[in-house]
């Protein structure tokens, strides 16, 4: 398990919501892709592992 933080980002680059999960291995895309479905303010959502930002997944990559 890891612990990811996921900053869910307006079009202004601004953070609109933050989110805390303990996932197991690298499963952190489907949860931020589940979020930009949840929050339709959310342009992008950023995905940190401790101090690092692991992917900067945007609306465009729901469709991939």
């Amino acid at each position: 398990m890891a612990v990811y933080t996921f900053v869910c980002l307006a079009q202004n680059q601004v953070a609109g919501m933050v989110d805390i999960q303990d996932l197991p291995g690298d499963s952190y895309r489907p949860h931020a892709l589940g979020l930009l479905r949840e929050h339709a303010s959310a342009a992008a959502v950023e995905v940190w592992q401790d101090d690092e930002v692991l992917e900067t997944i945007d609306r465009t990559d729901r469709l991939a």
